[in-house]
């Protein structure tokens, strides 16, 4: 999955309620800070930016167009409604090419199907990976097929893809436990059974 290309507009309001109402009308607030330059102040289209977070998330790169200017930087933090989940503010780190940036990344397991049933399930351990790295080797996410899992072996981050890339420094310690196979401890209900069998029963 290649790396998602966001508009984004420099904006002026900064008061709650022009905040509220720039929302209503369909965009998103957000800030771009670092790279040594001035924290700015922009907007996205509310839109764009959901359909861009189907796929990409909090560590993920992106690329921003600010008036025909291309700006590399990470999502740092996405800031959702409370209850209604939907997005109210978010968070742009800009990256320099040159030096080497610290990101937590998401860690997906795949192929949960292939192994799951009603004895064993995958206990998923760590959720997010930190690692260290010039901005043209970051993964977007990491990804792991977990349908060769066994019992008593568990994923460890020395097994991660990323843990052998010679251009990534991973900061989590390399025996750190990721994933396991364990047995499933789900109780099967009983079915409820027909008070006029009960009373079949009784009488």
């Amino acid at each position: 999955m290649g790396m998602p290309l966001l508009k984004v507009k420099e904006r002026k309001e900064t008061k709650k309620k022009l905040l509220k109402k720039m929302r209503k009308e369909g965009f998103v607030p957000a800030v771009i800070y670092g790279n040594n330059k001035k924290t700015q102040e922009v907007q996205l289209k509310k839109q764009e930016l959901d359909k861009m977070l189907n796929h990409y998330g909090v560590g993920s790169s992106v690329q921003l167009d600010l008036g025909g200017e291309l700006r590399l930087a990470i999502i740092k933090d996405i800031q959702r409604h409370i209850t209604k989940s939907y997005v109210l503010h978010i968070d742009l780190q800009e990256l320099d090419e040159n030096k080497k940036v610290k990101v937590k990344l998401p860690i997906h397991l795949i192929n949960k199907s292939a192994i799951e049933s009603v004895t064993a399930v995958i206990q998923q351990q760590m959720t997010e990976l930190e690692i260290h790295t010039l901005p043209k080797y970051l993964p977007q996410s990491i990804e792991v097929d977990v349908s060769n899992m066994e019992f008593g072996e568990p994923l460890t981050v020395k097994d991660l893809f990323v843990f052998n890339d010679e251009h990534i420094e991973v900061l989590n310690d390399e025996d750190e436990i990721v994933a396991l196979l364990a047995a499933s401890t789900k109780i099967e209900e009983k079915e409820e059974e027909d008070p006029e069998e009960l009373l079949r029963k009784l009488y």
